[in-house]
This record gives structure tokens, C-alpha cells and sequence, in this order.
């Protein structure tokens, strides 16, 4: 249900979808002055959100800065957030794209900058039920040096508000001293800080695997490009879902 929700969503977001309706809208509406102007509306939204330069600002503005620690200083749990591994054909994990999460907290555990990781992500796919991300990143961790003790798993989750709350249950019953490392995806990191915020656990964001570019003008970058119109359907996600829970607003499943 979770999943379904999720996809419906980001269907009704995408830039793409307006844009298929506007054109069919324009084929089957008989009127001529509403036939040209849906497809002048498709054209637009087209050129608006295929236009590199403006998805290069948008993404340079919602993402957090990078974190530089201060030295020296030592935070005492990284909390990081799923949705960086899963399953191949054959059930084995793998890392996925958004494996700078894995490799940042790897890193300032390496660095002392903190003590202890808690990887809080369930399966939000219900058909991948038989891996179990949170087991496999811990499996890996130890690999890479990184012992037992200090590594806890809440594997109950399928999407951020879950994780929040239900990291909040494992950080209490371990009296880890806050605030914690928020460490997850820059895009995703607006939406979970504040969900973490409202689910009362302080933390400070470390933001991974940025996308986008310096935002630099080039006239190259305000010609059509596909993949750049795709490229908005998870920060306009990202967006409305940070909106609805600044209003106030319960429980809804926007996803990863």
C-alpha cells in the first residue's frame, strides 16, 4: 500500500504526465481555440521544466549545504537512511546510486566524528520482503572494520516518517547523548530533518550524494534535455511532502 501510494503520487507530480494530458486533451477536444491552447500549455511545460539551468538552481536551493565538522568534535550515533541497497534477480544486495549515504557514514565513524550508526530503513517494496536492507549494510560495515557493538538496525520502516519515529524508540532506550548525524541523500535531507524534528529527535543533517552542477550559465543548458525533465519528479515530490508535514499534517506516504 505504501509503494502504491508513492507511485500514484509521483505520477500525478510529473512534469511528464502533465504534459501527455495536455497533448491528449488537445487531440480529442474538438473546439479549435481549446485544441491549440493545450498543446501551447504542453509546449510550455515542456521547455520550463526540460531547461537544465533551472533544474540546476532549483536542486542548488532546496539541497542543504555541504557539513564541514567542526575537529575534533564527536557525535555520539550516525543515523543513517535506507534506500541506498537492495536486491538483485537473485536476492543478493547491492549498492544502488545513492551509495554516498554508506560511504559517508563509513567515513566519519572511520574519522571519529562519530560512535555509533543506526541504519534505520525496513523494505519499503513489498516485493523484495525476503532482503533485508538494514541486515545487509550491517553485514557490510563489519567488512569494512566496523564492530558489532556499535552497530544497530531498525528494520521496521517503509518511508521517512517511520523512520523517524521509529529511530526515536532505539535512540531513547540506548541514552545516546543528541544531537545525531542525520545522514541521507541532500535531496531527501530537507523532508527527514524535519520529520525527525517533529518526531522529537535533534539532529544535525550530513548531507550525501549531491546532485546537480555548480549552476554555472551556459547557453547549452537551456536547450531541451529528457532527462532533465524527468530529473524533476523527485524534488517536486521532495517539495510538496515537505510542505504538507510544515503545515502540520499527519501521517501520508510520500516515499523515499
Amino acid at each position: 500500500m505504501h509503494q502504491i501510494a508513492s507511485s500514484i503520487l509521483s505520477f500525478i507530480l510529473s512534469p511528464l504526465t502533465w504534459i501527455i494530458l495536455f497533448l491528449l486533451a488537445g487531440f480529442f477536444i474538438r473546439k479549435t481555440s481549446l485544441k491549440r491552447l493545450c498543446r501551447i500549455i504542453a509546449i510550455v511545460i515542456f521547455l520550463i521544466f526540460s531547461n537544465e539551468f533551472l533544474l540546476d538552481w532549483y536542486e542548488n536551493n532546496w539541497q542543504p549545504r555541504r557539513v564541514a565538522l567542526a575537529v575534533g568534535t564527536t557525535y555520539s550515533c550516525g543515523i543513517v537512511l535506507g534506500g541506498f541497497a537492495g536486491p538483485d534477480a537473485d536476492g543478493n544486495g547491492y549498492f544502488n546510486g545513492s551509495a554516498d549515504r554508506f560511504i559517508q557514514t563509513l567515513k566519519l565513524y572511520k574519522l571519529g566524528a562519530i560512535t555509533h550508526i543506526l541504519i534505520s530503513g525496513g523494505n519499503g517494496k513489498d516485493e523484495n520482503k525476503d532482503f533485508r536492507e538494514g541486515a545487509f549494510v550491517k553485514t557490510q560495515l563489519k567488512m569494512m572494520g566496523v564492530p558489532d557493538s556499535v552497530i544497530f538496525v531498525e528494520d521496521r520502516s517503509n518511508n521517512t516518517f517511520d523512520n523517524a519515529y521509529n529511530s526515536k524508540k532505539i535512540l531513547d532506550s540506548l541514552q545516546l547523548q543528541p544531537p545525531y548525524l542525520l545522514i541521507t541523500s541532500a535531496f531527501h535531507e530537507p523532508r527527514a530533518t524535519l520529520l525527525f524534528k517533529n518526531a522529537g529527535v535533534a539532529t544535525i543533517a550530513y548531507p550525501a550524494n549531491y546532485e546537480g552542477s555548480a549552476g554555472n550559465f551556459s547557453f547549452f543548458k537551456l536547450l531541451p534535455h529528457l532527462s532533465v525533465l524527468l530529473g524533476w519528479d523527485m524534488y517536486l515530490k521532495e517539495t510538496v511532502g515537505y510542505l504538507w508535514y510544515k503545515q502540520g499534517k499527519k501521517k501520508i506516504i510520500i516515499g523515499r
